[in-house]
């Protein structure tokens, strides 16, 4: 079913229940009226009448609590009504907060990626033979980018007549610096963020009672708390959607955020005068050795030819090669521990390194979006997942509220 008629069914099934409610209250408000009228003629009716009477202002005062969440009862502006709508930016905050301060932290997602054997479904997953055909058709379409980027008339001119005094100009570190910006011009970099909120997913997930106490705090004092219960686990349900929207769109803002903080690193790189001192003791030993440039600049053109040929063709012996490599890799990864150690290590110094630094942008992305969101269509989609539930607190309202009204008059006759 497509989500459109997924939404049309919710829209639909939520009004059924809305008026499931009112129709009941408004059955209250009936009986109690022909039995107010009669119960002087036949006693037994005043029984009926107080639990109408009750039942009508249990289903309103539960009407009233139910709909102060999403608008103003009757289009009054009363206060502490149209709650979410009013609310919205602070819940996304304090909601990006907690995410980040109980979930983004190393306390929390060191045990969680220790418990992960990140090499072992790597292993897996290269071992099979589509997903090392698939790899080998990146490594390919990436080695044709490269060639195209970096072979031109100009480097080889560059090489063959200026390589040694532009060598002696040039800092090695900081060129360096400029090439990973031609990487994260194709983007590459965006996965990290996606995996990251993959993680973030996950701890909501396993986190959802502590979430839901701590947002329980700020509701109003007169709202039941089943009701906090109830609108809160549909809220968590309502972010993780949004977390998992956020890790595959690229265009998000955070994630534009993101890419300015890379910038800034690898403005870092190009700038620290430690990295850019032991780039000059590399460049001097290379300009010691000047044949190797010399035998490198004659064999680039025949290997950029030859490799740019061999990538494109699947059934080439280069290709098949490293869909080979691949799938030995795997298979290594698989049944080496030593191996297994290293590689989950490495994943987990990455992804805390990230988190550790990134945190506070990651965590913006919850409340930048929320921040986006329309007020009113905001609460409207909100009541379009919960409010079906919510509408059972009415009908229940309407019987408990005439359970006890009958009681209350039941002893008001015997004691009287």
């Amino acid at each position: 079913m497509q989500l459109a008629q997924v939404e049309q069914e919710k829209i639909r099934r939520l009004n059924e229940m809305k008026r499931l409610a009112t129709g009941l209250l408004l059955l209250m408000a009936v009986v109690f009226v022909v039995a107010h009228k009669a119960q002087e003629s036949v006693s037994w009716l005043s029984y009926v009448s107080a639990f109408a009477e009750a039942a009508m202002i249990g289903a309103l005062a539960d009407w009233f609590a139910v709909t102060a969440l999403f608008r103003h009862p009757m289009g009054i502006p009363i206060p502490h009504t149209a709650i979410i709508a009013r609310r919205k930016d602070e819940i996304g905050e304090n909601l990006a907060a907690f995410v980040r301060d109980n979930f983004l932290v190393e306390d929390a997602l060191q045990p969680r990626i220790k418990g992960i054997d990140f090499a072992r479904r790597l292993g897996g997953w290269m071992s099979q033979a589509d997903n090392a055909r698939r790899l080998a058709g990146d490594a390919g379409a990436f080695a044709r980018w490269f060639l195209d980027v970096f072979d031109s008339t100009a480097l080889r001119h560059f090489l063959r007549e200026n390589l040694q005094l532009t060598m002696r100009q040039i800092q090695i570190t900081p060129l360096v610096g400029r090439s990973l910006d031609l990487l994260t011009a194709s983007d590459h970099h965006q996965e990290l963020i996606s995996a990251l909120t993959a993680v973030a997913r996950r701890q909501l997930e396993q986190n959802k009672d502590r979430i839901r106490a701590r947002i329980k705090k700020r509701s109003p004092w007169w709202l039941p708390k089943f009701v906090d219960q109830e609108i809160y686990d549909k809220l968590v349900t309502e972010f993780e959607e949004l977390l998992e929207r956020v890790g595959e769109d690229t265009e998000n803002e955070a994630r534009q955020n993101f890419n300015r903080e890379v910038s800034k690193f690898l403005d870092a790189l190009k700038n620290d005068p430690e990295v850019i001192a032991r780039g000059e003791r590399l460049k001097d030993e290379l300009l010691n050795h000047p044949e190797i440039q010399q035998y490198f600049f004659d064999i680039w053109n025949e290997i950029s030819v030859y490799l740019s040929r061999e990538s494109a063709d699947p059934n080439s012996r280069i290709r098949r090669k490293i869909e080979a490599g691949i799938m030995q890799f795997g298979e290594a990864l698989l049944h080496s521990q030593d191996m297994q150690e290293q590689v989950n290590d490495w994943i987990s110094d990455v992804v805390l390194y990230v988190v550790g630094h990134y945190r506070h942008e990651i965590s913006a992305v919850i409340s930048d979006t929320v921040k986006r969101w329309d007020a009113e269509a905001t609460s409207q989609r909100i009541e379009i997942q919960i409010g079906r539930d919510l509408q059972f607190i009415r009908i229940n309202g309407t019987l408990v509220g005439g359970m006890v009204g009958l009681l209350i008059h039941t002893v008001i006759q015997v004691i009287g």
